[in-house]
């Protein structure tokens, strides 16, 4: 399950890493599920896709050094 904005906030940029990795084999996933025809939760994909992109802008964040 995904977690809160606020608990990314509290991440260092190795955990985020990880987290993203986990985030993308859980959307590719769900993708197959859809292309196979099995998808029954198909809200879960497009959450899945902003969990990533949510994650990918803190990482960035980190590295520009805009950290909040």
């Amino acid at each position: 399950m995904a977690k809160n904005t606020k608990d990314y906030k509290t991440l260092s940029v190795e955990a985020l890493k990880a987290e993203l990795l986990k985030l993308e084999k859980e959307y590719q996933e769900h993708r197959f599920e859809k292309v196979v025809g099995d998808a029954r939760q198909t809200h879960k994909l497009k959450k899945a896709r902003k969990d990533i992109a949510r994650v990918k802008t803190f990482i960035r964040q980190h590295e520009l050094g805009i950290k909040k």
